[in-house]
């Protein structure tokens, strides 16, 4: 895409999607920004196939052609409505999404959990977040890095689950010196990480951008639900 095109993207093109965002049928957590997003997406595709087929246009066309595309349940991703996932299956009522945390009646008359009827048998309650893992990994590693080779090598002991009694011996020392550098492990630990991050370990706190994901889509239904009940005739998509 040229400057020229892509300045007439943003000024021109952009502006005209916001205003239209909110007459388009959205589903699941979608909102009035993801749908400017994608329409964006549509409208630079447009934009560029026209741009090399020596084509022209005004602004207005794309944002015409992107915006009734996404009112037709059309998204950058995907344009059939054969997927469980379009939105233009969801709308035109053939499927529907169900959280996993929706309680629900098990056969054995017990009340749960759609996720516990999927997950694996040695699920704990709690599934950790890959982006959590690895910034537990990465502090992890600094804080191997920051101790000598005998602390380390008595660490990755205990992280296997061994006595200290066991640990001291592999490390060549007495049980009174094993027990002195378990404390001075256990020191080291607070200082490092701190009293807060080491009770979010132990508590099994979900991370922070899962609350705010899950505290937006209810947000989102709850409005939905607001606007079905206020105008019954009209209902508001959603």
């Amino acid at each position: 895409m040229s400057p020229a095109m892509g300045e007439m993207l943003v000024f021109d093109v952009m502006p005209r999607l916001r205003a239209a965002a909110r007459s388009i049928p959205k589903t699941g957590c979608e909102d009035d920004e993801e749908i400017v997003q994608d329409a964006t997406l549509m409208a630079a595709r447009m934009m560029e196939s026209a741009e090399q087929a020596g084509q022209r246009f005004s602004a207005s066309n794309i944002a015409y052609y992107a915006t009734r595309a996404a009112r037709s349940s059309r998204r950058s991703y995907y344009t059939g409505r054969s997927d469980v996932m379009s939105p233009g299956c969801q709308i035109e009522g053939r499927a529907r999404h169900v959280s996993l945390d929706d309680e629900i009646d098990i056969e054995t008359f017990e009340a749960g959990t759609l996720h516990d009827i999927i997950a694996r048998p040695d699920y704990q309650g709690h599934e950790s977040d890959p982006s959590e893992e690895a910034a537990r990994n990465i502090d992890w590693s600094a804080y191997l890095a920051s101790h000598p080779p005998r602390h380390r090598a008595a660490i990755s002991v205990l992280v296997a689950g061994v006595t200290m009694r066991e640990a001291g011996k592999r490390c060549g020392l007495k049980d009174s010196a094993a027990a002195s550098l378990k404390r001075r492990i256990a020191e080291d630990l607070l200082e490092f990480f701190g009293l807060g991050v080491i009770r979010r370990l132990l508590g099994g706190c979900r991370p922070d951008w899962e609350s705010d994901l899950r505290m937006a889509r209810e947000r989102h239904l709850h409005l939905c639900d607001v606007g079905c009940g206020l105008d019954a005739a009209k209902p508001v998509p959603c």
